[in-house]
């Protein structure tokens, strides 16, 4: 596992995310060697085989200490690039939900749908286990090509780890921080697509890709919501 430097950080936050709040990379080390590993918050990188729930340990600064004493957790010194691979794409599911004004018309993830301008006022949800969001900027903007899901979807989410079942997230943190978004209608493009099962979870979420982001103040939160029933 590897806690990226503020460098690495600012070229994954250039680059799209895989799903809310996480990245699928490949990993280019120093000695020519080449890793896949998945990055959330664009901040914790860990690789296939590591223990998931380190993540909740590293938030705490006496735990993240302690674990880079033991080399439980690294640096990076030995990336040399970072690259947001495409994530797999399984087979169509056949489940579709109702996106508030309109619907998904597609069975497929967002990312192998459409672009579509935002025709009117509509309200969309963001999940997150940390705070400080990394694809929400200071000014309560949205970084291009982030994951949200629609409000009228987030009714189904009641905790953070409803939002981990629902959106086949990879982090078992739950995912309690929500942050309600307010795009302007004619300037915002969208792809809408219905999340598949991954990451040992059932998915069937709607999820939105703010392809070109979204302006500042348009982003609010976060709110606590509980982590579990």
């Amino acid at each position: 596992m590897e806690l990226l430097t503020e460098d690495r950080q600012k070229e994954l936050l250039a680059q799209p995310e895989s799903g809310m709040g996480y990245q699928t990379v490949e990993v280019v080390l120093r000695d020519g060697k080449s890793l896949h590993g998945t990055v959330f918050n664009t901040e914790y990188l860990i690789y296939p085989g590591e223990p998931v729930d380190r993540l909740t340990r590293i938030a705490e600064p006496s735990q993240r200490l302690m674990m880079l004493e033991r080399k439980e957790l690294g640096l990076g010194e030995e990336i040399v690039e970072l690259k947001v691979v495409p994530r797999e794409t399984p087979a169509p599911s056949r489940i579709r939900e109702s996106s508030g004004p309109q619907t998904t018309s597609s069975s497929t993830g967002a990312s192998e749908a459409p672009e579509e301008e935002l025709e009117g006022g509509e309200e969309f949800k963001r999940y997150c286990a940390f705070a400080n969001d990394r694809r929400v900027t200071a000014t309560g903007a949205l970084l291009p090509n982030t994951y949200a899901t629609t409000a009228a979807d987030a009714q189904h989410i009641q905790t953070g780890s409803d939002a981990v079942r629902r959106y086949a997230l990879p982090n078992s943190m739950p995912a309690v921080n929500e942050f309600s978004i307010h795009p302007p209608a004619k300037k915002t493009i969208l792809k809408r697509g219905v999340v598949q099962p991954a990451n040992g979870q059932p998915g069937g979420g709607v999820e939105v890709i703010f392809v070109n982001g979204s302006p500042p103040q348009t982003v609010t939160g976060p709110k606590q919501i509980p982590p579990l029933p």
